[in-house]
């Protein structure tokens, strides 16, 4: 029987499912939906062992069409909202310490190569950015109108961040807790070319699930009769349940 879509797989060398969380699987399935760019055609399918696979699942019908856009990737040519994506997926790369590739199932050849980690820096920079951190509040203390937030990340890293008293208040019964904060930082690339967070002023955060993708993955096929192969689109569940 002829098969009925075409897969694509994104690796991700540094991770594994073990250790991809729920947080950070959905920052790079967001990111790809972009590289797509055919939202209603595109499937996620599964997370394979070994690195961190992702893989996708496209109709054959719009397999043509994605393939023309994916040769696009890493040229001149991207289209600006491939272009933006491209830019998020290295980024998140060099946070986690990986590099990726986005190649069709079984094949040889990479539509592009995400440098991530490996990205060649050369210069000493300053970049102002908004942007996410992801952490463990290990500490809320202080006594001025902007509070001091120290985060642990998932590499050990102490993050000082700042925030407003009520922010802080709220963080403050969070303690030990794997939370992600959005904000403005400042970055600076050093000669050794590793970026380093200067200054973060929280504006906003969310608890996060620490729960790793692949126990999850586990727990949903331990229920017996749970109906999500039967589903007629997984994907519109699947944005239906993180809306929840």
């Amino acid at each position: 029987m002829k098969p009925t879509t075409a897969n694509y797989d994104f690796r991700i060398d540094a991770l594994t499912p073990a250790t991809l969380r729920l947080s950070r699987f959905v920052d790079y399935v967001d990111a790809l939906r972009g590289i797509f760019g055919a939202a209603e055609d595109v499937y996620f399918h599964q997370v394979r062992k070994g690195s961190a696979v992702l893989e996708f699942a496209v109709s054959h019908k719009a397999a043509p069409r994605i393939e023309k856009r994916l040769h696009l990737l890493g040229t001149a040519d991207m289209p600006a909202d491939m272009a933006a994506q491209w830019t998020n997926i290295n980024r998140y790369l060099r946070r986690d310490g990986a590099s990726a590739r986005l190649m069709r199932k079984g094949g040889k050849v990479a539509f592009a190569q995400f440098a991530g980690i490996r990205t060649p820096l050369a210069q000493e920079a300053i970049v102002h950015e908004s942007g996410t951190l992801d952490g463990v509040v290990v500490g809320v203390k202080g006594v001025d109108d902007s509070v001091p937030i120290w985060l642990k990340a998932d590499d050990g890293a102490l993050l000082k961040c700042n925030a407003r008293r009520d922010i802080a208040r709220q963080l403050a019964p969070l303690f030990d807790t794997y939370v992600r904060v959005a904000g403005k930082g400042k970055w600076r690339r050093g000669d050794d070319a590793r970026w380093t967070l200067e200054e973060f002023d929280i504006q906003s955060f969310e608890r996060l699930d620490e729960t790793p993708l692949e126990q999850q993955v586990r727990d949903i096929q331990a229920i017996a009769d749970n109906g999500w192969n039967e589903l007629d689109d997984a994907q519109a569940a699947w944005h239906e349940l993180r809306a929840d």
